[in-house]
């Protein structure tokens, strides 16, 4: 017996139609992706306590980017990042951001949340 039958024949009625929900909009979320982000030192430092840094999108009000372009951060690092501009800060610390993100999904992906 389906559910719908089962509705019907307790209550004398057909069931509500269920609607069907909008595909969600805007960028990838991932909540256990940036915990294990939040679980690894800082890409620049080598310090634990970090933050889940989004670098992923320039521009635009309150528009943050995927999930899978966060890297860890320490929180003075995080806001010297959104200070200096994202070119600036690599520059500074020798860093390729880019290559980070890459390196962290490809870890995350092949060996992460299976």
């Amino acid at each position: 017996m389906t559910t719908r039958y089962l509705y019907r024949l307790v209550h004398g009625i057909k069931p509500p139609r269920r609607r069907r929900s909008k595909p969600r909009r805007g960028p990838a979320r991932n909540w256990r992706y940036r915990n294990w982000i939040r679980s690894l030192p800082s890409a620049v430092s080598g310090s634990y306590g970090v933050e889940a840094c989004h670098t992923g999108h320039d521009g635009g009000m309150s528009m943050k980017s995927s999930d899978f372009s966060c890297v860890p951060l320490t929180h003075v690092e995080h806001m010297r990042l959104h200070a200096l501009g994202r070119k600036q800060f690599e520059a500074l610390h020798g860093i390729d951001i880019d290559a980070i993100v890459r390196r962290l999904n490809h870890c995350w992906f092949a060996y992460g949340d299976k």
